[in-house]
C-alpha cells in the first residue's frame, strides 16, 4: 500500500515538472515544438548595430520587409479564392493598453490592408469588431451577417470606418473571438473566411485559444497582429498553420500600416463599380449638389473605395457637372481647333 501511494506521488510530480516545463503544455493545434525565440526575431530593425556593420553590398530587411512579404503571400491567396467570395472579420483592440492614438493606427491598417479587396455583396463582404471590457464588445460594421446591396467599400471607407470610436477599458479577447462566431455562423457557406485580430496581446476575461480553435476547425483562416512586449505566445497559438506565416509580431502600433504597406500589389484590377443614388457624389463638387452630369451616372468603385461620376457609353469626360461628351463634340471640337 505504502509503496502503491509512494509511485504514485512520484508520478504525480513528475507530471506537474513537465507541464511547469512546458513539456505538456496545452498546445491548440499541434505537437511539434516551436522554437519561439526564432519566429519572434525575424528581420532586425534597420537602425541596429549589426545592420550599420555589414558592407555596403550586404543588404539588410527589417522585420516589417520579412513579415511584408510574408503577408502579402497570404493576401494573394485570399484574393484568388476560387468563388470569389470571401468573409472578412476584423477584431480590433480598443483597451487602456492600446490607447487612443495606438487605436486610430490600427484602423488605418484595416482600411490598408483592405485595399486589396473588391468590397461587395457579391465578393468581400467585411466585418469590423472592437474589443475591450466584457461589456464592451462592439460590432460597428457587419456585411457578412447584415446583408444589404449597400454595403460596398465606399460606405465602409467613407461612412462607417470613420464613426468607430475608441473606448478604453481591458481586453477581452475572448469575447471578440466569440462574436467572430456568431457572426461567421451566418457567412455564405461556399465562401473562404478569415479573421484578423489586431491587438496589444494583453488579454484578459478568458483564455481565447479554444474559441480560437472551433473557428479553425471550421475552416476559417485566422491571422493574428500583436506588439512584441504582449502576450505573443498566445497571439502565436490562436493564428492558424503554419503559425509562422499567420502571426505578426510587429515593435510598434506605427510599423502596422508600414506592414500592410508592403503587402500590397500593384497589378489590381480597376474593379466593377456599382450605381448610386445621386447624393452620394454630392462631395465631389464644390457646390456639393447635383455635381454628376446629366449624362454621368453616380457610382462606387469597388475596388478603389472611391465614388466617382462616370459618363455613360458614348460620351467621354470626367463626369462632373458640363463635362460628358459625345463623339459628336469631340469632332467638332477638334476640326474646329484644327482650322
Amino acid at each position: 500500500m505504502f509503496h502503491h501511494q509512494t509511485t504514485t506521488t512520484a508520478l504525480v510530480l513528475v507530471v506537474l515538472a513537465m507541464v511547469s516545463s512546458g513539456v505538456l503544455g496545452m498546445d491548440y493545434k499541434s505537437s511539434t515544438t516551436r522554437n519561439y525565440d526564432e519566429f519572434f526575431n525575424r528581420g532586425v530593425k534597420v537602425s541596429s548595430k549589426a545592420s550599420r556593420d555589414k558592407l555596403p553590398n550586404q543588404i539588410e530587411k527589417s522585420k516589417v520587409d520579412v513579415l511584408g512579404s510574408v503577408l502579402k503571400k497570404q493576401v494573394e491567396s485570399l484574393r484568388k479564392s476560387k468563388n470569389k467570395e470571401l468573409e472578412l472579420v476584423f477584431l480590433i483592440d480598443s483597451s487602456a493598453s492600446v490607447g487612443a492614438e495606438n487605436f486610430f493606427n490600427e484602423l488605418k491598417f484595416v482600411k490598408k490592408l483592405l485595399a486589396d479587396f473588391t468590397v461587395e455583396y457579391n465578393a468581400t463582404r467585411v466585418s469590423v469588431i472592437t474589443f475591450s471590457s466584457r461589456n464592451k464588445v462592439v460590432k460597428h460594421i457587419d456585411h457578412v451577417s447584415e446583408v444589404h446591396v449597400n454595403n460596398h467599400k465606399c460606405s465602409l471607407f467613407d461612412e462607417q470606418l470613420p464613426t468607430i470610436t475608441y473606448q478604453g477599458g481591458g481586453t477581452y479577447t475572448l469575447g471578440a473571438v466569440l462574436q467572430a462566431q456568431e457572426v461567421l455562423a451566418k457567412a455564405r457557406p461556399n465562401a473562404a473566411k478569415a479573421v484578423f485580430l489586431v491587438t496589444d496581446g494583453y488579454s484578459n476575461g478568458g483564455d481565447p485559444r479554444p474559441a480560437a480553435k472551433v473557428l479553425r476547425d471550421q475552416q476559417v483562416e485566422i491571422f493574428t497582429f500583436g506588439i512584441q512586449n504582449g502576450n505573443v505566445r498566445e497571439l502565436y497559438d490562436m493564428a492558424s498553420d503554419p503559425p509562422e506565416e499567420h502571426s505578426y509580431i510587429l515593435d510598434s502600433f506605427e510599423e502596422f500600416e508600414a506592414l500592410a504597406r508592403r503587402a500590397l500589389h500593384e497589378d489590381l484590377q480597376i474593379g466593377s463599380y456599382l450605381d448610386q443614388q445621386p447624393e452620394s457624389c454630392n462631395r465631389l463638387c464644390t457646390a456639393g449638389i447635383e455635381c454628376c452630369d446629366e449624362m454621368a451616372q453616380c457610382t462606387c468603385g469597388t475596388t478603389n473605395g472611391h465614388y466617382a461620376c462616370l459618363c455613360r457609353k458614348g460620351f467621354y469626360g470626367t463626369g462632373l457637372k458640363g463635362d460628358c461628351h459625345g463623339m459628336v463634340q469631340i469632332c467638332k471640337r477638334y476640326f474646329y481647333f484644327k482650322k
